[in-house]
């Protein structure tokens, strides 16, 4: 079997009598920085996969090389890029894992399927029996992605029903945790308005004072003539302030004259 750079090379076949087509490049996965969902050893790293090619379809061909535990795909080599594209699939969202040739990951239960799966010659996205492909390609591919966004009423219903069933199940554990102040598995506490320390209730009305108060005890404590700016304004406005009241004086001093009761000495 040709190999490239240490990769593997094989042809990627979606029908048995397919001779000449497109070729896929695979090599043992191996990082400095240790992976849990990609360990070393049992995981095969898979470059150039095209678009139409499912994670299913991966899976059901190297399970004849011992058992795949998973099968993800990423945009591109990384550390978190896989978690970026599980994040395409989020249920009850717009996104869409982008249409485009992209890397996978398939991760054995025993580092001996590895070698084994590196020692194929084609992979063979086929039914052994029918011969039929395991994907979809074409105007088949086609229709299939157009149905996906009509959404069935009752498929959809059944999976916000448990959806809500898990939420629900979520928020009943995190109630319970803030009464007794249990931490979390990542050592977190949830704070409730539950026991003796339950802070304040987060009215508008609350909010509002709280932020009053805050607002005025920041201006109270402000230095004043403390910056050499501040000393520079605060002349200005003096300045300013002794001209304006100068004026004044004028006014009142032309209006004492006018009505005679002017008398300077």
């Amino acid at each position: 079997m040709p190999e490239i750079e240490g990769y593997k090379v094989s042809l990627l076949k979606l029908t048995p009598d397919t001779k000449i087509g497109h070729h896929i490049y695979m090599r043992e996965h191996f990082i400095r920085l240790m992976d849990p969902n990609k360990p070393r050893g049992r995981t095969l790293f898979l470059l150039n996969i095209p678009p139409y090619v499912t994670e299913k379809s991966l899976m059901e061909f190297f399970k004849r090389f011992g058992e795949v535990i998973r099968v993800s795909f990423a945009e591109k080599p990384g550390r978190d890029e896989t978690q970026k594209w599980q994040e395409y699939t989020t249920p009850f969202t717009n996104n869409e894992p982008p249409f485009k040739f992209k890397v996978a990951y398939v991760v054995f239960k025993e580092s001996k399927s590895v070698p084994r799966a590196l020692l194929a010659k084609s992979i063979d996205l086929f039914s052994e029996t029918t011969g039929e492909s395991l994907i979809e390609t074409g105007l088949q591919l086609w229709h299939s992605q157009h149905e996906k966004k009509i959404l069935n009423v009752e498929e959809t219903q059944i999976e916000i029903d448990k959806y809500m069933v898990d939420y629900e199940e979520r928020e009943k554990v995190a109630n319970e945790a803030a009464k007794t102040s249990a931490a979390d598995a990542d050592g977190w506490v949830t704070v409730g308005k539950q026991g003796r320390n339950a802070g304040f209730e987060q009215k508008e009305s609350v909010i509002d004072r709280i932020e009053q108060k805050v607002a005025k005890d920041k201006k109270n404590k402000e230095l004043t003539n403390f910056y050499t700016f501040q000393i520079r304004e605060s002349k200005m406005k003096n300045i300013v302030n002794l001209r304006k009241k100068f004026e004044e004086d004028k006014q009142k001093i032309e209006l004492l004259k006018k009505s005679r009761r002017f008398r300077p000495f």
